[in-house]
């Protein structure tokens, strides 16, 4: 799990940003980039506890960080 996975992931849950423009902002990655990145990460939430913690934490710190 990289960082960069992790924003890609949060602009899918956070954004109604299609895949093809997240894909864009991450300097012109595939969609199928983004769609790899945010399979992995919920994958891992569903594995594991303390990745869905924080993953949550994370949601609700930039969802409040947005105003």
């Amino acid at each position: 799990m990289t960082a960069r996975q992790i924003a890609m992931y949060l602009c899918r849950e956070l954004t109604d940003l299609s895949t093809p423009r997240i894909a864009s902002v991450f300097g012109g990655r595939d969609r199928e980039t983004v769609e790899r990145a945010d399979r992995k990460i919920r994958n891992l939430m569903a594995e594991r506890r303390s990745i869905y913690n924080q993953m949550t934490e994370l949601t609700l710190r930039v969802k409040d960080a947005g105003g």
